[in-house]
């Protein structure tokens, strides 16, 4: 989702772009999960690597080896193609979860696999005489649905919404945070361009609770339907998320898209079918 919205920001700004990935087409083959090195369907040369890719294992022992042998093993596949194209900086799409501010939250799985991640790259790319910057960034929602499969409380909200059907939802008391992943796209980009490097959260300015983000979506589509506090199922985790001050001032970009504007901007595109799941009773 981030990788392609990002590689179509950086050819409409008129970007040469290599693409790394799994599919045929890529430039280059690389799958991160396995011990196959990378291979080059031609010889390329490259200023900037955007790693976006990662796994969302949990916090099982299955989910726990997923994560390290794609989140943090896989950075070596990553390293082989920053050397190969003679990359000058990596910017990392990393996670607000790897943060260790988050207070009565004990760092998940797939946000401890992330910050490991970070070390090898900052590592690995200041060995081959380039930098490292990582953007730990907050919950991404796109208008194509595929944000649905890391974030299923806003595909849910979204899907029942949209279709008018009722939604039973537990007590949201805390707050929750999304950024719109073109704006996400956008702070990669910025990080890239300048003499910005290190390792930094940003999340958006608003923090946003999950049932009154809900009722806002009940507005936006206006078919009808409601919002249903179950006393029965157990309330959301309360999650205080950081935030670094200055980070959008240094990159001269701070993401704008409100979480209305971001309803609306699905309900318009004619998108809504693509979200859910619809598995809440």
């Amino acid at each position: 989702m981030l990788g392609a919205k990002l590689s179509c920001q950086l050819v409409n700004e008129g970007i040469n772009v290599v693409s790394a990935g799994r599919r045929p087409h890529d430039d280059i083959w690389v799958d991160l999960g396995c011990d196959q090195l990378p291979r080059f369907s031609r010889p390329c040369t490259a200023d900037v690597l955007f790693h976006c890719a990662s796994a969302f294992g949990g916090d099982t022992l299955e989910g726990l080896r997923e994560n390290f042998r794609i989140n943090v093993s896989g950075c070596i596949h990553i390293l082989e193609i920053a050397r190969e194209a003679q990359v000058n900086k990596i910017v990392y799409s990393g996670t607000a979860f790897s943060d260790q501010s988050f207070k009565d939250d004990p760092m998940g799985a797939y946000g401890f696999s992330k910050a490991e991640a970070e070390r090898i790259l900052a590592w690995g790319i200041t060995r081959l005489g380039g930098t490292f910057s990582s953007l730990r960034l907050t919950h991404l929602w796109d208008t194509e649905g595929l944000c649905c499969a890391h974030q299923p409380w806003f595909g849910r909200i979204v899907a029942y919404a949209s279709r008018g059907k009722t939604l039973k939802m537990p007590q949201a008391n805390a707050s929750r945070n999304f950024m719109y992943v073109s704006d996400a796209a956008q702070l990669l980009i910025r990080a890239a361009r300048q003499d910005f490097t290190g390792v930094h959260t940003l999340g958006h300015p608003t923090d946003i609770d999950l049932v009154q983000l809900a009722q806002l979506a009940y507005a936006v589509f206006g078919k009808g339907g409601t919002v249903v506090i179950d006393p029965g199922k157990a309330p959301f985790r309360k999650v205080a998320f950081p935030r670094e001050d200055g980070v959008y001032a240094n990159l001269g970009y701070q993401p704008g898209t409100t979480p209305q504007q971001g309803l609306e901007m699905i309900r318009d595109a004619g998108t809504a079918d693509r979200f859910g799941p619809m598995d809440v009773q």
